[in-house]
């Protein structure tokens, strides 16, 4: 939780970078998540549609489906700087995003047992003004090099591709691969009891 004029002030952070980032079109068409105009429906009415005209033409379409690992907590504080840097976000509006994100510290009380205080270095706020689009940044170029055709909702992530031949499926299997070692690099694991696994239309 956090107070009102911390809230006032994430919204004009908030206010600010969204506008930037719709002018210089920095978002990922591809997500869905926390944007105006784009929903969870959106998301499955186009994915849903690529299906079908597959089904349509009598070509198989193999799915894998991801999800992030505690997405929002595991954001590494440090990471999401340079990434925000990267996008063209600096000066003032960076150093208060960087305000907001450190010097924070958490414990845990079990049984009336607390532990000592640690040092935050990862996450992002979920129920926070900014922490949405500040996991949206972090994660912008996962579809970067991707050859297959990729969904994104927030930490959900649909990849996809029409199987026409043999090349297709290396095709579809070195986009995973590419997606596994970006989770390693930015330190964000995907959820083993969700993903992967495959389902095909055919």
């Amino acid at each position: 939780m956090t107070c009102i004029c911390s809230k006032v002030l994430e919204h004009i952070i908030h206010s600010n970078i969204s506008r930037f980032l719709e002018s210089n079109k920095i978002l990922s068409p591809r997500q869905h998540g926390f944007r105006a105009g784009h929903s969870c429906e959106t998301q499955l009415v186009l994915a849903i549609d690529d299906w079908a005209r597959s089904l349509d033409s009598g070509i198989r379409t193999d799915i894998a489906i991801f999800d992030f690992s505690k997405a929002f907590d595991s954001v590494p504080h440090k990471h999401l700087l340079v990434k925000l840097h990267s996008h063209g976000i600096r000066g003032g509006t960076l150093r208060r995003v960087e305000s907001f994100l450190s010097c924070r510290l958490q414990r845990v009380t079990l049984n009336g047992t607390q532990s000592s205080w640690r040092t935050v270095t990862s996450g992002v706020r979920q129920g926070s003004v900014l922490g949405p689009l500040l996991f949206l940044l972090y994660i912008n170029d996962i579809a970067s090099d991707i050859r297959s055709e990729i969904r994104l909702f927030v930490d959900d992530c649909i990849l996809y591709r029409a199987i026409k031949n043999c090349c297709d499926c290396l095709i579809l299997q070195d986009d995973i691969a590419k997606l596994y070692q970006r989770s390693l690099v930015w330190q964000m694991t995907f959820n083993a009891k969700k993903m992967p696994y495959t389902n095909y239309f055919t």
